[in-house]
């Protein structure tokens, strides 16, 4: 629980131990101070579970991906000094793989993977909101440090719906269409992306250096963005799919 929220149980705790000091008296301003005394400890609970709520979905991760089975062959004559082969597969939340894996060979060492981002307003997060509470992604493509990245490997198309979000309902589905189709529409005008409920819609293109034996996990998260992270333990069989 994050150390914002101790304040809030401190002052349940506090109230509570009043109300239990204040019952055993009959004097009618010790029951006007419990009944004042219940509303705050039901106040500050709202609070809690409210927080809990923000917690979890600044916590949640929308979309994800896994790159694993990383080979390098030695090429001292070339860009890099090596090439680096790995594969990109996309998955749930739970790890659940989404379409086919994608094999993919760069020079040298250091990927980049590009996305496309739409971040909402807060205020859909604190109310819990279903259809904007959290970011959205698109991985748009994969390059190498010796690449251009006009030259990088498609992953999702511009324009259409990710497969990470093909099982939202039709509202969500809707709205989400419209957003991809649109995206650089919306980004250059902040009157539309106002309307839509939309903070902001850019691209991200994080990287990391790729080492054989090494599975590394790529998140979305509503309260930092797209995130690469070395797995402790990347698997069986050089990072095979869980």
């Amino acid at each position: 629980m994050s150390r914002s929220i101790h304040p809030l149980l401190f002052a349940v705790g506090g109230a509570a131990l009043a109300w239990w000091l204040l019952t055993p008296s009959g004097d009618p301003k010790d029951k006007a101070r419990i009944t004042e005394l219940e509303g705050t400890v039901t106040r500050l609970e709202a609070e809690v579970a409210k927080r809990e709520v923000q917690l979890k979905y600044l916590r949640q991760r929308r979309r994800v991906a896994r790159v694993d089975q990383v080979v390098q062959t030695p090429e001292p004559e070339s860009q890099g000094g090596a090439v680096t082969s790995f594969r990109f597969q996309e998955t749930d939340e739970a790890g659940k793989p989404l379409g086919s894996p994608q094999s993919f060979s760069i020079r040298g060492d250091i990927a980049y993977f590009e996305a496309l981002v739409v971040k909402f307003d807060d205020e859909f997060v604190e109310r819990n909101d279903l259809l904007k509470g959290s970011s959205l992604l698109l991985f748009r493509r994969i390059f190498g440090e010796h690449q251009a990245p006009a030259d990088g490997f498609p992953l999702d198309a511009v324009g259409r719906r990710p497969p990470g979000y093909e099982g939202d309902d039709a509202e969500g589905g809707a709205f989400y269409a419209d957003l991809w189709k649109n995206f650089w529409e919306y980004s250059l005008d902040p009157d539309v992306a106002r309307q839509a409920g939309v903070r902001a819609m850019h691209g991200e293109a994080p990287f990391v250096k790729l080492a054989p034996g090494k599975a590394y996990e790529i998140d979305l998260r509503s309260s930092e963005g797209l995130v690469i992270r070395v797995l402790d333990d990347p698997g069986p069989a050089a990072g095979a799919l869980q």
